[in-house]
């Protein structure tokens, strides 16, 4: 993503090219190339700068003390990562932030964003990272409605259903990879994939990798 695309993130909605190089310059921006599996941020470190992503694809993960790995979302090109930390710099990441694949991100200092009487443009970013944080907050939340039910099956049945709604379409394509959604789901790889297997034979769903086909009468009645 070049500099001129900025204004079609979400974050820079609605600013012209020139506020554009004006904010990039308040906000100290700077940008990072990273490589696959290179970890951008540490959970225990203290951040003052957000990270747009400008190609590529970040994972924030959470890894507790065990080893134990929880996929907790995704950023790709011009999604935002760690915006809430940056806002609270005392604050310690709880959160891994992998690159799961090679790219490139735009960070960005925060706390112009959140000085009174700023310039109009960083007044406006602000209103869009307000924006961003609450939809981010509502991702979370369906998240959870994923991860509540006890069983494997329901999970998948609860975020497979919200995918169809969310594309407006039975079929669709699934953001992660068989290990990576066992990780989001909160679920054991092994039995998410017997879950699945098991799934197709009662002809609730056709699966090919990541391409998924609900089918909301079983196949063959």
């Amino acid at each position: 993503m070049k500099t001129q695309d900025l204004p079609e993130t979400a974050l820079f909605h609605g600013l012209s090219q020139e506020e554009v190089h004006w904010a990039l310059s308040a906000l100290d921006a700077h940008r990072y190339a990273f490589t696959k599996d290179q970890l951008l941020a540490q959970a225990g470190q203290c951040v003052s700068h957000l990270g747009l992503v400008l190609s590529g694809c970040v994972h924030i993960e959470h890894l507790d003390v065990w080893g134990s790995k929880t996929l907790l979302g995704q950023a790709t090109e011009g999604d935002l990562f760690a915006e809430t930390y940056a806002c609270l710099p005392q604050e310690p990441l709880l959160v891994n932030v992998t690159a799961a694949t090679d790219g490139e991100v735009l960070f960005l200092s925060a706390a112009p964003l959140l000085e009174p009487g700023n310039a109009p443009c960083l007044q406006h970013m602000a209103q869009n990272l307000l924006q961003i944080s609450a939809r981010k907050n509502l991702g979370l939340a369906r998240r959870n409605l994923y991860t509540a039910p006890k069983t494997i099956r329901e999970r998948v049945m609860t975020y497979f259903s919200a995918l169809a709604i969310k594309n407006g379409s039975l079929d669709f394509i699934l953001p992660f990879d068989r290990q990576q959604l066992a990780d989001f789901l909160g679920v054991d790889r092994s039995a998410l994939s017997s879950t699945l297997s098991r799934m197709q034979r009662d002809g609730l769903l056709t699966l090919n990798r990541r391409t998924v086909e609900l089918h909301t009468t079983p196949e063959g009645l």
